[in-house]
């Protein structure tokens, strides 16, 4: 699913680090320059493949956490956002209609 996967995570009494691995079985841990910027918790980052698509959709995403977080007795939040295209009147053209009305109304006086 993921050519990469980084891990930042930070406890209470230590400090913010960083755990990452690639897809060749390797991995790294080192302290998190930015420092402990996450207050508490973990941060999951997958580098998705290019036919991974589908967990790009995020109601797909919440579906298998859902699903596989049944046992799990801490919230997992999923930062979700949400577009909404909306469909908006040209008003200067209206603007332009009403100028010419008044316009023909002047030279009818």
């Amino acid at each position: 699913v993921a050519d990469k996967v980084r891990v930042r995570s930070k406890h209470n009494n230590d400090d913010q680090h960083i755990w990452e691995s690639s897809a060749d079985s390797s991995f790294s841990v080192w302290k998190d320059p930015k420092g402990n910027d996450l207050g508490r918790g973990t941060e999951i980052t997958l580098f998705l493949k290019d036919d991974a698509g589908e967990f790009l959709d995020q109601d797909r995403l919440e579906e298998l956490v859902l699903r596989y977080s049944e046992f799990i007795t801490f919230p997992i939040y999923l930062y979700k956002s949400k577009t909404e295209t909306v469909t908006v009147e040209d008003d200067e053209d209206e603007d332009l209609d009403d100028l010419d009305d008044e316009e023909d109304e002047e030279d009818e006086d």
